[in-house]
């Protein structure tokens, strides 16, 4: 595969797999399975579908996706058409929901049934709202041809493929444009990186709005691999969830520390758990060594361990690191690794130089899998999508990760040193403090707010929001900003003040109200 022509396209290149592996096992259910020859043909009848409601190159298709064969085949059918798919959180509070959508502006919104942020909604003027999985939606798939549709020729390696949503400084989610090429580099550096062969059977934890389940669609199906897709009720019931993988037989878990996590602390694991695992990969944040020694006692002697790190716009991941035994000496947060082929890395210190060897700067991050920008985004992608400070004498974009970062030119590895913004990573979701802020600015009976985010002896991962406010009623505040945040956003402390300090520039003294 020549992952750099242009007129090469994730939606022939799966018709290409499936060509060679028709009866292999594509989505492993606990009930049912799923061959690529039935997800390729499902997806080519949807893609016509597509066609005939008049959705074309460049246009967005949302999907609410619930992990069903639909839900991929979807998927695949945007990939074969060109249309720009986005998978959209379905528990997203409301207002942040339409916030979404006024970004996206699809043309066509795929739910399933009970979706009540759907069904009750009154703000979809212009949008075709279609049950994906109803009888009517069943029928009319089941009348279309199974054949790639001729328009697949006009997709090519610079189209955009999907739209991943992230949290946003103004209040505002960012949606995270990636290309077809951008995924096609993707899956060279997972087949390459985790010597993936066609019985691999790779872990879905990972919802489907979230940008981690990148790795798990494209590194498995796109490499003749398995995917187990795994419903968010069985995720609430550790346990459950291990014994369900324990009958699905993975051989690659893919998800956040905190999940790996949430299994030690309720004591779901067992040695003999998951005997067929040989790779297990995490990434989104730091993983906490108590945690990740307990996880070594279970499974170091037979699993291969790999940290990985990537901004939603480098393609979800552009760098890795394999863990050894020595990693859990001490307590430091694991390397970053060196940075992916199709990716090269500057750290450039706040005068637009490199720093020297060693030293901590903002990391940068360049190459074929930079992602194209943020959707109807201009002014917030040429603040971060920038041209190589060390380049005049062409454009070459570089993506700038606000990540600070040490890099050791010997070993070419990368460090993780904190961030240069007030964004955070909580259970893998990388978070704005400034997005949680507007919510709070919506309630009238706000005058001034800070959220913080402490992680030290007193305060273990906390978000703290530090309010002035003329009534302290947090029960009120909670169920107002409940309307606009989700839940892994909601802050875990509320302290309220007569007024908030200020720096020396009037501005509210956020320093200071962590020392305090």
């Amino acid at each position: 595969m020549n992952t750099n022509e242009y007129t090469y396209n994730l939606g022939r290149f799966f018709n290409t797999i499936t060509e060679v592996s028709r009866e292999n096992i594509a989505l492993k259910y606990e009930n049912e399975n799923c061959s690529f020859q039935e997800l390729n043909n499902l997806s080519n009848k949807i893609a016509h579908y597509l066609l005939k409601k008049g959705i074309q190159t460049k246009d967005v298709v949302a999907i609410l996706n619930n992990k069903t064969i639909n839900g991929y085949a979807l998927m695949l059918a945007c990939l074969k058409i060109g249309a720009i798919y986005t998978n959209l959180d379905s528990k997203s509070p409301s207002l942040r929901f339409d916030k979404m959508l006024q970004i996206a502006k699809p043309k066509i919104l795929f739910y399933y049934k009970n979706q009540d942020l759907v069904t009750n909604a009154t703000t979809f003027e212009g949008i075709d709202l279609i049950n994906y999985e109803s009888e009517d939606f069943a029928f009319q798939i089941n009348n279309q041809q199974d054949k790639l549709p001729s328009y697949n020729a006009k997709v090519t390696g610079n189209t955009p493929a999907y739209i991943m949503f992230t949290s946003g400084s103004t209040g505002f989610p960012k949606g995270v444009v990636i290309s077809h090429r951008n995924i096609l580099n993707f899956i060279e550096w997972a087949k390459t990186t985790y010597s993936i062969k066609e019985k691999d059977s790779f872990t879905n934890i990972n919802p489907m709005h979230f940008d981690n389940s990148v790795f798990d669609f494209y590194a498995s199906l796109f490499n003749r691999a398995i995917l187990i897709p795994i419903q968010e009720k069985l995720t609430i019931n550790p346990r459950k969830l291990i014994q369900a993988l324990n009958k699905l037989e993975p051989s690659i878990w893919f998800s956040v520390p905190s999940m790996l996590v949430y299994v030690l602390n309720l004591r779901a694991l067992k040695k003999e758990d998951l005997p067929t695992l040989r790779i297990v990969t995490f990434g989104g944040e730091g993983f906490p060594k108590n945690q990740l020694r307990s996880l070594w006692k279970y499974w170091g002697n037979r699993v291969q361990f790999i940290n990985v790190y990537g901004p939603t716009e480098c393609s979800c991941i552009c760098s890795s690191y394999v863990v050894k035994e020595t990693d859990l000496e001490n307590d430091d947060l694991l390397p970053l690794g060196s940075i992916a082929p199709n990716f090269y890395d500057l750290v450039i210190n706040e005068n637009g130089e490199e720093v020297k060897d060693g030293e901590i700067g903002e990391l940068y991050i360049g190459g074929e899998n930079v992602g194209i920008g943020y959707y109807n985004n201009p002014i917030k992608t040429e603040e971060v999508f920038i041209n190589n400070p060390l380049v005049n004498s062409h454009r070459e974009i570089i993506y700038k990760s606000g990540d600070l970062v040490r890099k050791n030119n010997e070993s070419k590895m990368l460090f993780f040193c904190g961030r240069k913004d007030n964004q955070i990573k909580r259970m893998g979701y990388r978070i704005e403090l400034e997005e949680i802020e507007n919510a709070f600015n919506t309630i009238n009976i706000i005058e001034e707010i800070a959220v913080i985010y402490i992680d030290n002896f007193k305060y273990k991962a906390k978000i703290i929001a530090c309010l002035r406010a003329t009534n302290k009623d947090t029960d009120f505040i909670k169920k107002s900003i409940k309307n606009h945040l989700p839940s892994y956003m909601m802050p875990d402390a509320y302290f309220y003040f007569d007024n908030l300090p200020k720096n020396q520039n009037g501005k509210i003294d956020r320093l200071e109200l962590k020392e305090q």
